[in-house]
């Protein structure tokens, strides 16, 4: 069950039920995982509570401030599923927030066996 976390300085948060199916989908598809299994979800962060570029940014700006997005899941993914996941993650994010994939930082992470809680059970 990955899980994708992103995080964006909006002014409006985009449509959340077309943005995060997208990614669930994506995410899915590239690591072989029934979409319905993926989990994501959206925090707008608030206005004056981002740092980047040298200063604190707030929605009026102007200038784009980069989203930035987690994706972790189990171990054992090589790593072109991995590069699928974060080149899909990135499209999808840029689309639903208007600026261009590059522009959106995504990081994959590795859980190893044993460090996830879940369904009461130790995993």
């Amino acid at each position: 069950m990955p899980v994708v976390r992103i995080e964006a300085l909006v002014r409006t948060p985009p449509d959340l039920g077309a943005l995060l199916p997208a990614v669930a989908e994506v995410t899915g598809r590239a690591l072989g995982v029934d979409p319905a299994r993926c989990w994501a979800s959206f925090h707008a962060v608030p206005s004056g509570a981002w740092y980047e570029g040298g200063r604190v940014r707030t929605v009026d700006d102007g200038a784009p401030v980069s989203p930035v997005v987690t994706i972790a899941a189990y171990t054992g993914r090589s790593l072109e599923q991995k590069a699928q996941a974060l080149r899909g993650v990135a499209a999808a994010v840029g689309e639903a927030l208007g600026c261009e994939p590059g522009a959106v930082f995504v990081e994959y992470r590795e859980i190893p066996q044993g460090h996830v809680h879940t369904a009461g059970t130790v995993r």
